[in-house]
């Protein structure tokens, strides 16, 4: 078996994080693995790459794109995406809630933590004040919280619920004190991207993910 990953990073390096300089090591641990598939050989990286048409052949998967190189053509057996997300909002369409209508968080949340202004290291401290909606007791805590934004931490969500549940049992001066230290290290700093249109490196704003 044989691995292809496609980005549309302008380096490779950029999706290693922190490594060992990483301030949360684990995601560091992650990171330098990734590093040793990728030089190993076991993982074969196709960076900046964008598609263009994704066809299937009698055998194949055929994916069409453009790389620095100038357009590129790959065959695969299979296509394992993850290329972003956006929170299933079904259940809740019988409750009063106050969402953002480009990041699909709470209202107050959006300017926040959105990832064309801020990093996962960027994003200012918040709690329940800013997870409130106008349903009473209602709050979304956690990933799903962020929406759309790329840039959710678990120490964040830790927080969200240590101030939520506070403010829930009547403790509103200790759910207005959120105090959070984000790391400013890893995949938590700005990166290198590339415009598809040329495949010219620019710097874009403070974005964790590409």
């Amino acid at each position: 078996m044989s691995l292809t990953w496609i980005l549309t990073k302008a380096h490779i390096e950029a999706a290693y994080g922190g490594l060992d300089n990483d301030e949360l090591p684990g995601r560091g641990r992650v990171g330098q693995l990734v590093k040793n598939l990728v030089e190993s050989g076991q993982v074969e990286v196709h960076t900046p790459f964008f598609v263009d048409e994704i066809l299937r052949n009698k055998i194949k998967v055929v994916i069409k794109g453009q790389s620095l190189s100038g357009e590129e053509r790959l065959e695969v057996d299979e296509i394992i995406t993850a290329t972003g997300l956006r929170p299933d909002l079904g259940l809740l369409r019988e409750l009063r809630i106050e969402l953002d209508q480009s990041v699909e968080c709470p209202t107050k949340l959006a300017s926040m933590i959105d990832p064309n202004i801020h990093s996962c290291g960027s994003g200012q401290p918040h709690g329940e004040a800013e997870l409130r909606h106008p349903e009473k007791d209602f709050y979304i805590v956690g990933m799903k919280s962020y929406g759309r934004a790329p840039t959710f931490l678990l120490t964040t969500g830790y927080e969200q619920v240590r101030s939520v549940v506070a403010g829930l049992a009547g403790d509103w001066v200790a759910a207005g004190e959120v105090q959070l230290k984000l790391p400013e290290t890893g995949i938590c700093g700005t990166p290198q991207a590339v415009d598809p249109n040329n495949l010219v490196v620019s710097k874009p704003k403070d974005s964790c993910c590409e």
